[in-house]
Formats: C-alpha cells, sequence, structure tokens
C-alpha cells in the first residue's frame, strides 16, 4: 500500500490552488449523519444554492435514469432517487463548480463528460458485482480518481501534453510521466483532494494508487481491490465508448480484474456492447 506521509501533503498545499470543501456539502453530511435524516431539511438546505439544484434536476431528469416523469424540484428528486443518490449528485455538481475553466489547461468541460460517466458505470457495476459495498463508494471513487488532474492542469499549462503522451505511451503509466516532469502526479494530489473533502478512507487509497498496475498482483478479496476492480473496468468501458480505444492501463490489469469480478471474457464483451450503447447523461 502506498502512503502519503504529511510533508507530501503540505508542499501540496502550498504548491496548488485545491478546492476546498464547501459548506454545503458540510452540512449535508452532517445532516446525513443523524439518526433519522429529515428529508424536508435536506431537500431546503440543497434548495438554497441554485445552480447546484439546477444540476441536481438536469440530471435526473437525463436519459441515464430513465423516469417516466419529469422531476420538478430536490424533494421529488430525494424520493425518487434516496439521500445517498441526491449526495451523490450534490457532491458531483460541487466538485465540478470548484474550478475555473478559464485558469485549467485541459478542457474541463470533456474532462468531467469522462469522469462522470466513469462513476456513473461504477455506480451501475458496483451495484452488479458487489452489492455489499456501500454504492456511493463506487461513485466517489469513479467521480474523484482523476481530480487531481485540473488541479494540475491550474498550475502547469503543458499538462494536456502530458495526457496526451499517456495515451501514445501506454508503456508508461500517466502518473510516472508526471512524476519524471513534475516531481509529483495526480493520484497524489487527488488523494489530496479526497481526504480534504472527507471522503472514506478506502476510497481515497484507491484514488492514490489508481495507476498502479501492480495493485492487483497478488488478489486478497479485500474490499479495495473490489473498488479498484470496478474503477478499471469502467475506465475501460467509457474510454471504448468514447475514444473507440482501450484504456493505457487496461492491457496490464485486465487479466486480474476480470479474475476479481468473476468475469470471462464472454461477459466481458456483453459488458463492452451494453455500456458502448448505452445514453449518459
Amino acid at each position: 500500500m502506498l502512503i502519503v506521509d504529511q510533508s507530501v501533503l503540505d508542499d501540496i498545499s502550498k504548491g496548488f490552488t485545491v478546492p476546498a470543501q464547501p459548506r454545503l456539502l458540510f452540512d449535508l453530511l452532517k445532516l446525513m449523519a443523524e439518526e433519522s435524516p429529515d428529508i424536508n431539511e435536506i431537500s431546503e438546505l440543497i434548495s438554497k444554492d441554485v445552480a447546484v439544484s439546477a444540476a441536481i434536476l438536469k440530471t435526473i431528469n437525463s436519459p441515464l435514469y430513465g423516469l417516466s416523469r419529469t422531476i420538478t424540484d430536490i424533494k421529488m428528486s430525494v424520493n425518487y432517487i434516496g439521500l445517498f443518490g441526491v449526495v451523490t449528485l450534490v457532491t458531483g455538481s460541487l466538485l465540478k463548480k470548484s474550478f475555473d475553466p478559464k485558469n485549467c489547461s485541459i478542457n474541463l468541460d470533456n474532462f468531467w463528460k469522462l469522469t462522470s460517466s466513469i462513476a456513473n458505470v461504477a455506480e451501475s457495476l458496483g451495484q452488479r458485482y458487489r452489492p455489499n459495498i456501500a454504492n456511493d463508494k463506487f461513485f466517489s471513487v469513479g467521480l474523484f480518481h482523476a481530480c487531481g488532474q485540473p488541479v494540475m492542469a491550474m498550475k502547469y499549462k503543458d499538462f494536456q501534453q502530458v495526457i496526451d503522451e499517456a495515451q501514445t505511451t501506454p508503456g508508461l503509466a500517466q502518473t510516472t510521466i508526471e512524476e519524471q516532469k513534475y516531481g509529483v502526479h495526480h493520484a497524489t494530489v487527488g488523494y489530496y483532494v479526497a481526504s480534504s473533502w472527507r471522503l472514506p478512507k478506502d476510497v481515497c487509497q484507491i484514488i492514490l494508487q489508481h495507476h498502479d498496475r501492480e495493485f492487483l498482483n497478488t488478489l486478497n478479496g479485500s474490499e479495495e481491490q473490489d473498488l479498484f476492480a470496478v474503477l478499471k473496468l469502467s475506465e475501460q468501458l467509457v474510454a471504448l465508448k468514447f475514444t473507440h480505444k482501450d484504456n493505457a492501463d487496461w492491457e496490464y490489469v485486465k487479466e486480474a480484474v476480470c479474475a476479481v469480478l468473476a468475469i470471462d471474457d464472454e461477459t466481458l464483451q456483453q459488458l463492452t456492447l451494453e455500456f458502448t450503447e448505452r445514453e449518459y447523461a
């Protein structure tokens, strides 16, 4: 397991513009932690942020959810998809709002489209293959796994070139290329962001190691390896959907991912067909 010591985290906090956990999310999680969360109170809190509310309603009314009627307010959203479903949508909306596209050297619209799709696929696969694990963990690890990239892109104007290089030279993990060029990589920065936003420790750990191609070399049946396997399969399916190419890490983790999730080649082909034809928000 990789360990990030405090000195590294201190350097990140000083050298990068890292978004702090928004007050809305802090207050929301506080309400969620109560023994019997009050739907009315939670809905009222979320409704105070017009932009977040609009983003939630746009998402929940998209083809992704396939609802038979139009949802018009936050309380209706909570009633339809549940408290944890709304919390994941709020978290995603707030994370996207935390970065200024004018000061970022990568296209944030494309970035969020990909990461949101990965989060949705991970949530779906998690329900299917690991229903014993809290489903919001799969969504969170999908949404936050690459959140260090826009942080780095706000500091380094040539960061898109590094992303492109990683796609054309899959023999090296993207984090290795970044480490060689900048002395730090987006997985470490993402770990800092996720920790600051108080995500579960195991989710933060997978964010830190999501480009570790040896993470599944020794299978131990842990929840962390389940999260990792679902994330890497989700990345692959989304890459095929939008780029028609394998994810750069897939060749190195495919066999182990399929072993963890007990997926054979035929099932993998079925999943590829299913998720490349799926509509995304």
